[in-house]
């Protein structure tokens, strides 16, 4: 008998979010032509979540495939990004994707060695920013039908996060 799909599943990791994120991306890309662009955001954020969440263990020193835990690795990350001033909600916390991509910013602010330019942290953000304007981990819940410019928004920004995942 084949093991089923969630025992098949392997520990969240830098590796798994990469190619996970890549994953949902097409997944999504496949939603959006058959016309179900809801469904399809709600994949986008998944897929720009992880990538922001790889980009931010990779910077800190996390192993590719050291899996990732939210006691040990994301709640410390979350309360990293509140004691630099980020407004990261409660509800929903280790989704936010703009929080992570303030969380990038600042950690690399830190950093004389890793900071961006200027001009590339304020695109981060940006993008962070506008993909927060149309989804929520909550979207599975609701039933309204997505615009077609929510649509072209939102796979826009993720697909500038992951052309730019290298340097992020």
């Amino acid at each position: 008998m084949p093991r089923r799909l969630l025992d098949r599943c392997q520990p969240d990791s830098i590796h798994e979010f990469r190619l996970a994120a890549r994953r949902r991306y097409d997944d999504a890309l496949t939603l959006a032509f058959s016309g179900r662009r809801t469904a399809s955001i709600y994949l986008l954020g998944y897929a720009a979540e992880m990538t922001l969440k790889a980009a931010y263990f990779y910077l800190v020193g996390l192993s590719e495939k050291l899996p990732i835990t939210w006691s040990g690795h994301l709640l410390p990350a979350i309360n990293r990004g509140r004691s630099l001033g980020i407004i990261w909600p409660n509800s929903g916390a280790g989704h936010n994707v703009r929080a992570w991509a303030e969380l990038l910013i600042q950690v690399r602010a830190s950093s004389q060695v890793n900071s961006y330019s200027a001009a590339f942290g304020r695109e981060v953000q940006r993008q962070g920013q506008r993909i927060e304007q149309h989804w929520r981990e909550t979207l599975r819940y609701h039933k309204n039908h997505a615009y077609e410019y929510e649509l072209t928004q939102v796979r826009d920004s993720v697909e500038w996060y992951l052309v730019h995942s290298e340097d992020l």
